[in-house]
């Protein structure tokens, strides 16, 4: 009997993982179109032997060298990671090529939890006891009280880049207030950073373009970058790691005492308390270092999708409540409230949902500093068009500099659109395969 039920079993799990690999369906055509690409008409596109992902291909950038081997080798990487890690490196590789519903839809794959009728009923009664709430504008509220704080920490999901495009927000009322550090997550610590200009050396995630006009506009006002991210981390344990990022912040007080430092870190990476007795957040560990009680400001919890299945099913339930058109915090008696009842941070910021302009997000306008631009092709053959500011590129190869936007959606007769501010650009049009067909130079007033 133990026989034949472990036989069942062994079926079962063997249907359900073919299941879950003929279920890799691509969520619009774009990907699809470059799914069939690499599986059907050029499988050689990528390396099949990697084990992990890739973006950079001898010294330059390659967008769609990861999705290349995602979507090319499903299979693989799904044995590899696991059903979740999978879809959440899908959602961040696309997130990368500015396809930001693209990146929502994998996360939505990538949760493989579902809340009982019992939890929906608890967050709608939940929501239905939230009295008196204010959504305030969260970046007039965070300017309003700065001034009170050395130290102001802020988050994000590295698959959201609306969430460093909120960061930009912050940049200009954060530096009229004398922060003139901007310490990062995403930076990179090795010897060979490069922290005083941006190219594919700063970071990994500072490659996303919202993460790269985020990073330029610190550096054109003046803040100084700082790489925290502990060196060894892989060789330490989570509470080892966050210690050393928080004494590397540390550091900077220590060598400035006068210092008022913007922190931008990940996910519960600068939570002031812990889930868990065996885990200390940088947050936490900074706060017991220095004897400084940083503000901290989550935004991964209440933003489309969530980070869990419960912040997701709550912020569903809380927009339809209260529908928000800008960024908030919400208030009662004019004092922030954490709807969620979270004790990690001081504040939450709860983003509306995002609209689109002909599939790209309405925030990629950046404070408005930013504007559409549909940039018209003639050639069927292009797939990815991406704008790369002037001044970078002279006397720098085009996949060593950072594109300031990109995109793979067309509409009409092969019209793609960019969002972009004044200045001078140099456009490159790619094929699937990434080659570059043609350059043009393009000027926004």
């Amino acid at each position: 009997m133990k026989n034949k039920s472990f036989l069942l079993f062994s079926l079962f799990f063997i249907f359900s993982l073919r299941l879950c690999f003929a279920q890799i369906t691509p969520p619009n055509s774009s990907l699809i179109s470059l799914q069939h690409f690499v599986t059907k008409q050029q499988i050689n596109t990528y390396d099949s032997s990697f084990t992990d992902l890739h973006y950079i291909i001898g010294e330059n950038i390659n967008y769609l060298y990861p999705l290349y081997q995602l979507l090319g080798n499903g299979k693989k990487f799904m044995t590899d990671f696991s059903l979740p890690v999978y879809y959440d490196l899908l959602s961040q590789s696309v997130s990368f090529t500015g396809d930001y519903s693209a990146a929502l839809e994998y996360q939505k794959m990538s949760d493989t939890t579902h809340l009982t009728d019992v939890e929906y009923r608890q967050i709608g009664k939940s929501i239905q006891q939230l009295k008196d709430i204010k959504n305030a504008d969260a970046k007039r509220f965070i300017t309003f009280i700065a001034s009170n704080y050395k130290v102001i920490m802020l988050n994000e999901a590295n698959n959201k880049p609306i969430h460093r495009a909120f960061a930009y927000s912050l940049l200009d009322v954060l530096y009229n207030r004398g922060f003139r550090y901007l310490a990062m997550e995403m930076l990179n610590p090795m010897p060979d950073h490069e922290l005083t200009k941006l190219t594919y050396k700063t970071g990994h995630f500072a490659t996303e373009p919202v993460a790269a006009e985020l990073i330029r506009q610190a550096l054109d006002l003046g803040y100084k970058l700082v790489a925290y991210q502990d060196i060894q981390g892989n060789n330490h344990t989570p509470t080892e790691r966050d210690s050393i990022q928080a004494l590397n912040i540390a550091k900077i007080l220590k060598d400035d005492p006068e210092a008022k430092i913007f922190v931008y870190g990940s996910y519960g990476n600068i939570a002031e308390n812990s889930i868990s007795p065996d885990f200390i957040p940088m947050g936490m560990a900074f706060k017991r270092i220095t004897g400084i009680d940083p503000l901290t400001i989550d935004q991964t919890d209440m933003t489309e999708e969530s980070n869990f299945s419960f912040g997701k099913a709550f912020y569903d339930a809380y927009v339809e409540k209260f529908p928000l058109t800008i960024a908030s915090i919400p208030l009662i008696n004019d004092e922030p409230v954490n709807v969620t009842g979270t004790t990690l941070y001081d504040l939450t910021v709860i983003h509306p949902k995002t609209t689109y302009y002909f599939a790209r997000p309405t925030w990629l306008a950046l404070s408005n500093r930013r504007r559409p631009i549909a940039v018209k092709t003639k050639n069927q053959n292009i797939f990815l068009v991406q704008a790369y500011y002037q001044f970078e590129s002279f006397g720098t190869k085009p996949g060593q500099v950072v594109p300031a936007d990109q995109t793979y959606f067309s509409y009409g007769n092969g019209t793609y659109t960019l969002y972009l501010r004044r200045g001078l650009y140099i456009l490159i049009f790619r094929d699937m395969q990434y080659k570059t067909l043609y350059t043009q130079h393009l000027e926004v007033n």
